[in-house]
């Protein structure tokens, strides 16, 4: 019996460090798909932006009236 108690008690050790390191790798696994995430949403904004740019600088069209006739 006092064998079984032993093996008991020496488990939950064992397993800790494993739990520890797979809590480690789940938050890396997090803070990666977050910083993706970020990346992302900046390069769109960057992006938007540029484009936004490109349309508003646009030369305006010239005006119907002023085109010439034939």
């Amino acid at each position: 019996m006092g064998r079984k108690r032993r093996d008991e008690d020496q488990s939950p050790t064992q397993n800790g460090p494993e739990h520890r390191a797979r809590r480690g790798r789940k938050l890396a696994v997090l803070l990666a798909l977050a910083g993706g995430a970020v990346y992302l949403v900046r390069r769109n904004q960057r992006k938007a932006e540029l484009d936004e740019g490109i349309w508003h600088e646009a030369p305006a069209p010239a005006p119907a009236s002023a085109a010439p006739t034939a």
